[in-house]
């Protein structure tokens, strides 16, 4: 039989559970911006083959070109400071490659037309790390999101967000282990209390039902 204070306890939890997904779920999208190859200065006279570029922006692009286009290895320096190394198509990262940022942040995987696709790691400069599938640019499928406050989720991921069989640990000791849908707890599901109490029950939409 579960105590009032426990239901009380629940209630503040839930609510810090609900908000913690807000604030996490920020940063579980992310796409980057289609790679073109305009080149206007280069080194050396070919086309296709193995060069050495300049871009007008100052970037730098030392590999493989096609028919003008970034295609098969390279390595491209960007004015920005962000940095990738691996695969092209058609002026695209497409395939394996490493792309680090100028902030520290870094990502090692599969792209394709650009964006992250297939398994990697996405390590960025906030202490937030993912490992795992993306689809589209988004964590999709299964995948490990953990947070710098402690946080972690391993399970279940659909267009960024958690989706299906997944169990969310909080720094406090809480955690809850279940079903969720579009990032909230949704189906049957164990909320987990620090004090050691569980809270055993079906979910909808992030609250709990009514028996």
């Amino acid at each position: 039989m579960m105590t009032h204070s426990h239901h009380a306890n629940a209630a503040v939890v839930r609510r810090w559970v609900l908000s913690s997904f807000l604030m996490g779920l920020g940063c579980a999208t992310l796409q980057l911006a289609p790679v073109t190859a305009q080149i206007a200065v280069y080194e050396g006279q070919r086309v296709t083959g193995d060069v050495t570029l300049t871009l007008p922006d100052g970037s730098t692009y030392k590999g493989e070109l096609l028919n003008g286009r970034f295609n098969g290895q390279g390595i491209l320096t960007m004015a920005n400071g962000n940095r990738y190394e691996g695969e092209f198509r058609n002026g695209r990262y497409h395939g394996q490659g490493v792309l680090t940022y100028a902030d520290g942040g870094r990502y090692e995987g599969g792209f394709a037309d650009g964006i992250f696709n297939g398994k990697g790691i996405l390590q960025l400069a906030n202490g937030q790390r993912y490992e795992g599938t993306f689809l589209n640019g988004q964590y999709h499928g299964e995948g490990v999101l953990t947070f710098p406050d402690g946080t972690r989720y391993e399970g279940q991921f659909l267009a960024g967000k958690y989706h299906g069989t997944g169990m969310l640990s909080f720094g406090n000791g809480t955690s809850y282990a279940g079903q969720f849908r579009n990032g909230l707890f949704d189906g049957e599901g164990v909320l987990t209390l620090p004090d050691g109490s569980r809270i055993i029950a079906t979910w909808r939409h992030g609250r709990r039902e009514p028996r």
